[in-house]
């Protein structure tokens, strides 16, 4: 039987989708260690299959076509999660070996700059940076997609460095 023809009408998707989504989210879990990720993941497993099911043609076991995809989506996300956290961890050891880093007058700065963002965005980013919310949270607090919080913080933190880049050599104090 060709596994591609259970995909086509939405009664069968249903029913791959509950018969496995909690599943699929444990094993992620299992992975990730984060239950939002891991559902993030699975759900854009799902979102896939349904949106390439006339091309999609899966060899052998659907459930273990699920179970390689989803895996393969979560190594792929500590990948990527890894990186930005190196990243991150050597942006904050370089400012704590710098013993000259004026903590007051940064947050000074980065205070001016927040107040020159627009409403939403500094709503947006200050509920994720400051109140520590997800993405997911603050969507529903505000009723508007989670997509739209991303963007929000994306355009949050490119015109913060971009307020903030002309502050940041004074954010350290003359030597000698």
């Amino acid at each position: 039987m060709n596994q591609k023809t259970e995909f086509i009408d939405e009664r069968s998707f249903r029913e791959l989708f509950y018969s496995f989504y909690s599943r699929l989210c444990r094993y992620a879990y299992f992975i990730l260690g984060s239950k939002e990720h891991a559902e993030e993941i699975v759900q854009d497993l799902f979102a896939r299959i349904w949106e390439q099911r006339m091309k999609l043609n899966i060899e052998g076991s659907i459930e273990s076509y699920l179970y390689i995809s989803a895996r393969n989506a979560a190594y792929n996300y500590l990948k990527s999660d890894m990186h930005k956290k190196q990243r991150e961890q050597a942006y904050s050891q370089q400012a704590e070996q710098n013993e000259n880093f004026d903590r007051e007058l940064f947050l000074k700065r980065l205070k001016e700059a927040l107040n020159h963002l627009p409403e939403q965005c500094r709503e947006i980013y200050c509920m994720k940076n400051l109140e520590g919310l997800t993405y997911k949270e603050i969507a529903e607090y505000l009723e508007i997609s989670e997509k739209t919080v991303e963007v929000q913080i994306f355009r949050a933190l490119k015109k913060l460095r971009e307020l903030m880049g002309g502050y940041k050599n004074t954010f350290y104090q003359n030597e000698g």
